[in-house]
């Protein structure tokens, strides 16, 4: 069960039967009473409250259920186990800071001087509108 705090910022229909990138190996949260076991990814226009625009990130179709995605010109790996700790957190924390949609549209992890597309193995992760936003 995954549990977000999207009510009012993206239609329903927009959040049925469609592929999302999750992060699943944070630690379960209680959400409205309700267990979380996984963190949703969108792009978000970085506005507050009611003037934020939010958009889930686009996974193309073909791709598998549940298939670990990886980053442009890195090694695929393994996934770190369930991040507990509050340090593990913090890494976490480090890198959602850097995730961020560039001008085409496509999901990025932006290091210094170094962009990272977040890739499926049928192509990148997209959004529809959002371009030049924050991931989180």
């Amino acid at each position: 069960t995954v549990v977000a705090g999207l009510a009012g910022k993206i239609p329903y229909e927009k959040l049925t039967n469609r592929k999302v990138v999750c992060i699943t190996n944070l630690k379960p949260a209680k959400m409205r009473g309700i267990e979380s076991t996984a963190m949703l990814l969108a792009a978000s226009d970085g506005k507050e409250g009611d003037d934020e625009t939010v958009e889930l990130l686009d996974v193309p179709d073909s791709v598998p259920n549940g298939e670990l995605l990886s980053f442009e010109n890195m090694d695929p790996c393994e996934p770190d186990g369930m991040l507990k700790s509050k340090g593990a957190l913090k890494v976490w924390d480090r890198v959602k800071s850097k995730l961020k949609v560039n001008e085409n549209g496509e999901a990025t992890y932006q290091d210094d001087d170094t962009e990272r597309k977040l890739l499926t193995s049928v192509g990148p992760i997209t959004v529809e509108s959002l371009k030049e936003s924050i991931i989180g």
